[in-house]
């Protein structure tokens, strides 16, 4: 008996002895998978985010002699030249800077607030809600050069779809070269930015309704709440977290617009945004040291932009709460 109790506390004792090394080697493989799968990231946020913003605050304190390649220490000389442009140019800067400030209102303003109507409205199962989810998530698995030639061909001079249409109804008086005034471009181009961006905030808004306890909902319905109360005294509240999310990316996103103006209008008729601006420094001038300071200006200017935004999102969420 005594042996055979014996043998009974090995066996358990190497079962156990089994389930641990199990254990470690479960554990050393989940510990690769997650550094593995990290790794690649890392990389990538090492070379494109820090090591460039190291190497442009470094550039916005040198001259570079684009023909020798000579490289010398210039201080503040590129800041003092960007200024001293800026003042010379103010007309085309202060352009930049205020279809800059506008595509942070048309973002925050604009684009989130409809994304959550949309959300909310898709999110009571109206017929075809699919449907319509997947058309407007739809500009965003497009390439942005095929979304600005579909858009360029609608609102097309000649044979686009939008004067096609005012001819046909008998208002060819209003037609006009929609991205080539600068009455209309801007307005155009603003109108794109609402149709290609609801699709992924309102993918990311229907998420965080659907997450909303049913509990809730079906409570604020049986005490008679209309769907006005309910979204202002419920949704907003639950899904501000959200809300303050894309808001920030939406602001922080407007001081990098680049693409859309550029496919849309080549940055003319009045559409120009400081982005923009820079890059035209380089290819005119080649001058990296001044494209450099303007781009470590514009990231301070704006980060102070986007932390008043912050403080006030933090303000309405205790309002909220």
């Amino acid at each position: 008996m005594a042996g055979s109790s014996s043998f009974k506390r090995n066996k358990n004792f190497k079962n156990g002895e089994d389930i641990a090394i199990n254990t470690n080697k479960k554990d050393k493989s989940q510990s690769l998978f997650i550094f593995f799968m990290l790794l690649w990231p890392i990389i990538h946020w090492l070379i494109f985010t820090l090591l460039m913003n190291v190497q442009t605050v470094v550039y916005s304190f040198q001259k570079i002699n684009k023909f020798t390649g000579q490289v010398r220490f210039a201080g503040l000389e590129n800041y003092v030249e960007l200024f001293e442009k800026i003042i010379r140019n103010l007309g085309s800067w202060g352009t930049a800077f205020r279809n800059t400030f506008l595509w942070v209102g048309v973002n925050v303003l604009i684009v989130v607030p409809l994304s959550l109507v949309i959300a909310y409205f898709l999110s009571k199962k109206i017929p075809f809600h699919r449907f319509f989810s997947t058309v407007l998530f739809i500009p965003n698995i497009i390439s942005i050069v095929v979304l600005t030639m579909v858009w360029s061909f609608v609102w097309g001079p000649t044979q686009g779809i939008v004067n096609t249409l005012l001819e046909l109804l008998g208002l060819g008086k209003y037609t006009r070269i929609w991205l080539g005034d600068p009455k209309t471009a801007l307005i155009n181009i603003f109108l794109y930015r609402v149709w290609a961006g609801i699709g992924f905030n309102n993918l990311i808004l229907s998420g965080a309704i659907a997450k909303i306890p049913r509990e809730i909902l079906e409570a604020a319905e049986i005490d008679g709440a209309s769907n006005w109360q309910e979204f202002f005294h419920i949704i907003i509240p639950s899904v501000w977290p959200t809300i303050s999310t894309l808001t920030i990316l939406g602001a922080t996103g407007a001081f990098t617009i680049f693409l859309i103006p550029e496919l849309l209008t080549g940055g003319q008729y009045g559409t120009t945004t400081i982005t923009l601006k820079i890059v035209g420094e380089v290819l005119a001038g080649g001058s990296y040291g001044l494209a450099s300071a303007a781009g470590i200006t514009i990231g301070v200017f704006g980060f102070l932009v986007v932390y008043l935004i912050k403080m006030f999102l933090d303000r309405m969420e205790e309002k909220w709460s």
